[in-house]
């Protein structure tokens, strides 16, 4: 098989730098990184399909992205990962979950916490069915371009803060059925982590069947190492490691992957600190 194809524009030597996922303030929205040229060759994407684009708004390349976006995801899952390699998503996984604490044997795949289609049909905004409607979305239509929340969630749920290394697997035991019967609500979705913890004979889902999955769970000792080492800490899980409900709203969502990406942040920095000081000693 050829070598994975890399998509990151600036293809830079060494490990990203931690201004790579910032902008000042802002947190970088991960598809802007991307080079789309080469996915336009490869797959006969189109100009206006470019959701890359810095100058069009992050609503806009959040549609453009689903709408068009087969072959390729943000998180590097596994299939993906075959054909493509993107530095920044790589790179923040290697850093922050590092291959000695957890096997790639393991620990080979990836996952968004905040599904943004699911968040879209939940919060507020589009209400009624059961799909977005990404062509009509993108085009400005109903005036959602203007809605500053809608574009902060859009923004934020590109940012590292909604990615995170997990196990892969079939269904009905692998991690996209274990979302699927959670609802794809990460309050769902933790809170039967953290009853896996607590009395693991208690576990219904599939998910708690798989060897591998309990391989992945025992990476961390109880509820409250699992929260510190997935950086989960004073965005989905509060400082007394409870879980917080979700209200529904996109602003809730935009604070929580936001606050994440800063604890990821500042960790990252922290060990690309401590790694460049070992290799001068």
């Amino acid at each position: 098989m050829s070598k994975p194809v890399e998509l990151y524009k600036d293809n830079a030597s060494g490990r990203c730098s931690a201004d790579v996922y910032r902008n000042g303030e802002r947190l970088t929205d991960l598809r802007t990184l991307i080079d789309f040229d080469k996915l336009k060759a490869r797959w006969g994407l189109r100009s206006e399909q470019n959701y890359a684009d810095e100058k069009v708004t992050a609503l806009q390349r959040l549609a453009r992205y689903k709408e068009c976006n087969d072959d390729f995801d943000l998180d590097c899952c596994k299939t993906s990962a075959k054909y493509y390699h993107f530095q920044p998503v790589q790179d923040m996984y290697e850093v922050l979950w590092p291959e000695e604490d957890f096997p790639r044997s393991i620990l080979d795949s990836a996952e968004t916490l905040v599904s943004p289609e699911k968040a879209l049909l939940r919060c507020t905004y589009i209400k009624g069915g059961s799909a977005i409607a990404w062509r009509e979305l993108e085009s400005g239509a109903n005036g959602f371009q203007d809605n500053k929340k809608l574009n902060r969630f859009a923004n934020a749920a590109a940012t590292i803060g909604n990615f995170m290394p997990v196990p892969s697997g079939p269904a009905p035991s692998g991690h996209q059925s274990f979302l699927r019967y959670s609802e794809e609500r990460y309050d769902q979705v933790l809170d039967k982590i953290k009853r896996h913890y607590c009395d693991s004979s208690q576990d219904k889902d599939k998910f708690f069947c798989a060897k591998k999955n309990l391989c992945w769970l025992d990476c961390f000792v109880g509820w409250s190492e699992f929260v510190d080492k997935n950086y989960l800490k004073g965005s989905f899980v509060d400082d007394d490691y409870q879980i917080v409900a979700f209200d529904n709203t996109f602003d809730q969502l935009s604070g929580m992957l936001e606050n994440r990406s800063r604890v990821m942040l500042e960790e990252y920095e922290k060990r690309l600190e401590g790694s460049q000081r070992s290799a001068i000693a």
